[in-house]
């Protein structure tokens, strides 16, 4: 894969802060550090640099096998399951399952967050009517006044 493929490398990145706030999250994970609970490592700017080369690289790899694979199936979106299988023909498939796992986790979020937006709309919508403090009969008939009066108005132009 080459970088003309992509407007040259200098054109893709990852925010340094972002990268620098997750290897700082690793390096304090229990895991890591030693046994007195202080950190044990330092992460230096220049590996922090080619951690981003080898992420940039790494997703341009994967993102242009699952291109590969959508276009065998003639779709034109890349879907979860083509992700899975670049990882899976790259070499990756230790991935899999922890991708499954993530997508899983973020399609429950979307629904979940679905039904907040859905339900929110229906209590705005509801408390529109209720604070106007009219009984149904008497929205109605407001509602039959504004209509009369539209059509006068649009009979005399």
């Amino acid at each position: 894969m080459s970088d003309k493929e992509f407007g040259g490398s200098e054109d893709l990145s990852l925010p340094k802060a972002t990268v620098q706030k997750i290897i700082t999250e690793v390096l304090n994970s229990p895991s890591i550090r030693g046994e007195a609970g202080t950190q044990s490592m330092t992460f230096a700017k220049e590996t922090r640099d080619l951690l981003i080369e080898c992420c940039v690289e790494f997703i341009t790899m994967l993102s242009s096998e699952a291109n590969e694979i959508a276009e065998k199936e003639a779709k034109k979106t890349i879907a979860c399951e083509h992700i899975t299988k670049a990882l899976e023909e790259l070499g990756f498939s230790d991935y899999v399952p922890e991708l499954d796992k993530v997508a899983d986790v973020f399609k429950n979020s979307q629904v979940v967050s679905q039904d907040i937006s859905v339900e929110a709309t229906r209590e705005r919508k509801q408390t529109k009517i209720e604070q106007s403090g009219m009984s149904q009969e008497e929205l109605i008939r407001a509602q039959e006044e504004l209509f009369k009066s539209a059509g006068e108005k649009y009979q005399s132009a």
